[in-house]
């Protein structure tokens, strides 16, 4: 086999200097072996335009494969030497340092079949009729895409990726090569992406293609032996298509009401939202091509894996042997966030890998593109846990940024908090769960903070389960720990999860936090088979002694005062025992600490912290 590396066109220094892969070459393979498609017909020759950045080291286990959305191409990182103001669309992603490093990871951009930058598409020769193919091209599909892909990693040697990735359809195509090509691809990083197209998407999507095909410049497709093009119905198509990548929030506060010259009265672009979306459909039908619009579109409305399975996700993705990583931003109405859990909650049920992150970003769905602090470290921490399974080619470290230790306030001001974890080893409450958890079991951790007691009860009693975690800095930190985590407020319940899905459902010193105590811990026996909770006891005698002088309790245990302090539910001892008889829960153990040893007299008054161990009757 050949050897690769990055694809650059000699070294600049500038370029280094700012990070970047520097000037790229794009490069085309022909294959000859016929291609079949989804739709019947057959690819008998085609070729692919691609791009490589970094090196491929010598076990071939560190590519990554990285998928286009609709209008992009193979063009994801550095410039081209001859026009260098033309810069990778995932540029800030990929590169020398970035999330995805190029020093570690030999990166793969590929030009999807049927678009207009390089591969056969509607723009290329036929070579039976030697014209442009037009609108004879084949309609194609996301799975047409993942398999010509397969064919591009054979040409390359690359027997398996270390990880596929894209955003909005890239997304779906890594989610493809999870489900049918399982054991080609050992991490598949799905962002800003759905299971499937909404009505509404699909709506958006058709009344885009009819403003192409009814432009009268369209001739059935064949516009291009008329001279002609349709730009009326692509501008059209693309500024629809464009809003819906933004957030009104977004084009709020960049547009607003603001008009460009006062009012004109006539229908010429006066505000300054009108002239915005203009002018990006007057670029964008310059360089794109209709044909290949309405066929990537289509595709994009026919993705389903779910109808191979008779509407069954979870059956669909059980196929999927690679670890998840989901990403969804808060402002994306086109893909939102509900969409990724979808996909999350298939995971889940069918006992996958997999870590969810939910950005909070204003962009909307074109937030996958662009500088996001949260959304960047994330997926560094990703790909940096990758590094230690794929071995290091000789760069540093990552270190991400560490979890901070107590109760944080969510994004939409309910109180949903990040445990208050420190090192297992300091923990003797940890070894008493230990203790109780069976070997093998299924954990759900709730408010799991940066994944030590996951890892603690693996190592321990080679538990397997996910974290939950609302606090953006614990999710990255259980990301970089290697914890299956995901990103979801308690109190909105546990309804990704099916009943009894777990043998046991953890709260660990999160229950003084939650608004609806009663609500969590009969959300816990339901997914859960046992429940374990763990509190500070505010009836420990240090408590009462500073009650007793006038003060509100600050100690260890809780360390906050009372004016930003995040705990809404003080209980002692007694008034858990009395909480659970009332609801005849049935206490299978039960223990209290003190100075992480346990008391056996008047552990009401001496106890500082107390665990749980219950179930329904």
């Amino acid at each position: 086999m050949p050897s690769f590396s990055a694809t650059t066109g000699g070294a600049d220094p500038e370029a280094r200097a700012d990070r970047s892969v520097g000037p790229v070459v794009a490069q085309v393979a022909r294959f000859d072996t016929p291609l079949p498609l989804a739709c019947g017909r057959t690819l008998d020759h085609y070729e692919l335009a691609y791009e490589t950045y970094g090196t491929l080291n010598a076990e071939r286990s560190n590519a990554v494969l990285v998928c286009h959305a609709l209008n992009a191409s193979h063009h994801v990182a550095g410039f081209y030497a001859d026009d260098p103001d033309n810069v990778g669309w995932w540029d800030n992603m990929v590169g020398p340092g970035k999330p995805l490093d190029t020093d570690r990871f030999f990166v793969v951009g590929m030009n999807n079949l049927g678009s207009c930058f390089g591969s056969t598409g509607p723009i290329t020769i036929n070579a039976e009729t030697g014209k442009p193919w037009g609108s004879a091209f084949p309609v194609l599909t996301v799975e047409d895409w993942v398999d010509a892909q397969a064919q591009l990693a054979d040409r390359l040697g690359i027997a398996r990726w270390a990880a596929v990735m894209g955003g909005s359809l890239g997304g779906m195509q890594a989610l493809d090569w999870a489900i049918r090509y399982p054991q080609r691809i050992a991490n598949a990083l799905v962002i800003a992406a759905a299971p499937n197209l909404s009505a509404e998407n699909i709506a958006f999507n058709e009344v885009a293609r009819q403003a192409i095909l009814s432009d009268p410049d369209f001739h059935d497709g064949n516009f291009q032996a008329f001279d002609a093009k349709p730009r009326r119905g692509l501008r059209v198509a693309r500024m629809i298509g464009h809003i819906t990548y933004l957030s009104d929030e977004q084009m709020e506060a960049k547009f607003g009401r603001k008009l460009r010259e006062g009012l004109n009265f006539s229908f010429a672009p006066e505000f300054q939202i009108e002239s915005y979306l203009r002018y990006q459909g007057e670029k964008f039908a310059e360089y794109y091509d209709a044909n290949a619009y309405l066929r990537i579109t289509k595709a994009l409305d026919y993705f389903d894996p779910a109808t191979r399975t008779g509407g069954d996700l979870a059956q669909a993705v059980a196929s999927a042997s690679c670890r998840f990583l989901v990403v969804s931003f808060t402002t994306d109405w086109r893909f939102p966030a509900s969409r990724s859990r979808e996909i999350v909650k298939a995971l889940v049920r069918t006992r996958r890998h997999v870590s969810y992150a939910e950005v909070a970003a204003p962009h909307g769905h074109d937030a996958f593109l662009l500088d996001n602090a949260q959304y960047h470290a994330v997926v560094r921490a990703w790909f940096a846990r990758m590094t230690a399974d794929i071995g290091d080619i000789g760069v540093r470290a990552v270190s991400p940024e560490p979890s901070r230790s107590g109760m944080r306030t969510s994004r939409d001001t309910a109180l949903t908090p990040m445990s208050a974890r420190v090192s297992a080893i300091d923990r003797a409450d940890y070894a008493a769960i230990a203790g109780w958890v069976e070997p093998n079991a299924r954990v759900l951790d709730l408010g799991c903070g940066d994944g030590t007691l996951l890892r603690f009860l693996g190592k321990q009693r080679n538990a397997t389960g996910y974290g939950i975690e609302i606090d953006d800095a614990g999710v990255l930190a259980s990301v970089a720990n290697g914890t299956d985590v995901i990103q979801s407020d308690l109190e909105r319940g546990l309804a990704g999860f099916d009943d009894g899905a777990f043998d046991v459902v953890i709260l660990s010193q999160t229950l003084q936090a939650m608004r609806r105590v009663e609500d969590i811990v009969a959300e816990m026996l339901r997914v859960g088979r046992e429940a374990i909770v763990t509190f500070p006891n505010f009836g420990h005698w240090s408590h009462r002694l500073q009650i007793a002088r006038g003060r509100m309790p600050v100690s260890k245990s809780l360390p906050y005062q009372w004016y930003d302090t995040p705990n809404i539910h003080l209980c002692t001892v007694a008034d858990f025992d009395a909480f659970l008889a009332a609801r005849h829960y049935r206490v299978l153990d039960r223990v209290v600490l003190a100075g992480g040893r346990p008391v056996a007299f008047m552990p009401n008054l001496a106890g500082e912290l107390a665990i749980y161990r219950f179930r329904k009757q």
